[in-house]
């Protein structure tokens, strides 16, 4: 009894992974299952056209300033100030209050944009 319970389970063992690997290998070996489209029935995307090169390049990268990261950057955004040359610009003590920094850490700041423009 014990030794045929031993083979049964071999067996189904055995049975149970040859299915698995024909599972696995199903597409390879019945090819993939396509369905013919017309262009009726083809899906539709909604094409968002990029935006004008002035509008997209208009922002410089605010991080290229030693000091400004992601943070500081997003808060010079919002503050309206997205480029080198608004940065340098602005003056100390309203950089120090959109980006909650001191008025030196802002005045060089718009010392390193400066430097950026030319």
């Amino acid at each position: 009894m014990r030794r045929s319970a031993t083979i049964g389970g071999v067996v189904a063992g055995v049975a149970a992974a040859a299915v698995a690997m024909v599972w696995l290998l199903k597409d390879r070996i019945l090819g993939p299952e396509t369905t013919p489209v017309t262009p009726e029935e083809a899906p539709r995307f909604r094409v968002v056209p990029p935006a004008s090169g002035k509008a997209r390049g208009a922002a410089d990268d605010l991080t290229a300033v030693k000091g400004i990261g992601p943070v500081y950057r997003a808060r010079l955004i919002e503050g309206g100030i997205t480029t080198f040359a608004a940065l340098a610009k602005a003056k100390p003590a309203r950089i120090a209050e959109i980006a909650e920094i001191g008025e030196d850490t802002a005045a060089d700041w718009a010392k390193q944009a400066s430097a950026l423009v030319e």
